[in-house]
């Protein structure tokens, strides 16, 4: 079925057996339902596909088979080399907020709950009440041998991205609490942020620097912002039912009420 969708997520991208690599991106349809686009091979995508956050796109969906992902708002491609479509960009905060912001969480436990059967909700906006800190912590270098193998393996189109996959060698995360004092932690899998790291390591080429860049870009959206947090599961963590299954795959930052000028 051919749908709009209002890009939202997009998070940094990961090897791929099948496809080289991929992104996880979620947006909302013009009902406001919650639509996950997976898998896209977004880098290897002709650049007027390479849609950008708040952009709307049009594309023949599928929903995906239960029994490879049960998750309500899970969809793939109807065929992985389809045209992406690309529209206009929203540019409009308020109407961002409208879309976004329809259905907000503030209790934890109550979105978990909601990850439950029936309704297995997968893909949320949260807001947090007491932002406590960001930090990062070190973690694998490099890629595992498998997903180096993965990624110079080419698929019959020759769609390989130009520029290779860097392993972001740091997790950054936000701890915070939530409406009912229930304190978290969650790592960031949002693109920008990844991004940002490299940004700021190739100016600098200093490790140290570039996390304490990123954290100040992460306080700053905190403090000065009227951050939210888009919440999605993985996969495993939600067929599992790992306590808490969901991770931060998009942040959300409109201007506080202050900063927003009639012009």
């Amino acid at each position: 079925m051919k749908k709009r969708v209002l890009i939202t997520v997009k998070t940094y991208p990961n090897p791929s057996k099948n496809y080289i690599e991929t992104v996880c991106t979620a947006g909302l349809d013009e009902d406001l339902n919650w639509i996950r686009l997976y898998p896209i091979p977004f880098r290897a995508k002709p650049l007027n596909q390479q849609f950008k956050k708040f952009q709307w796109i049009e594309v023949d969906l599928v929903k995906t088979e239960k029994h490879k992902d049960f998750r309500p708002e899970s969809h793939r491609l109807a065929d992985i080399e389809d045209e992406i479509s690309t529209g206009e960009e929203v540019s409009s905060w308020d109407v961002r907020n409208q879309f976004i912001l329809h259905n907000v969480y503030d209790n934890l436990d109550q979105l978990i709950n909601a990850s439950q059967e029936p309704t297995n909700t997968s893909i949320a906006v949260f807001k947090p009440t007491i932002w406590e800190k960001s930090s990062y912590v070190a973690t694998e270098r490099e890629w595992t041998q498998k997903q180096k193998d993965n990624m110079l393996q080419m698929n019959i189109f020759d769609t390989v991205p130009r520029n290779p996959l860097r392993k972001i060698p740091f997790e950054f995360k936000y701890s915070f609490a939530d409406a009912a004092g229930r304190k978290s932690t969650m790592q960031i899998l949002d693109w920008e942020i990844g991004q940002l790291y490299w940004n700021c390591f190739d100016k600098s080429q200093d490790e140290g620097l570039a996390c304490k860049q990123v954290l100040d870009k992460l306080d700053r959206l905190a403090n000065d912002r009227d951050l939210y947090l888009i919440l999605g599961t993985t996969f495993e963590h939600h067929q599992r039912r790992f306590p808490n299954p969901f991770t931060i795959i998009g942040l959300f930052y409109p201007p506080k009420d202050d900063q927003i000028s009639i012009f």
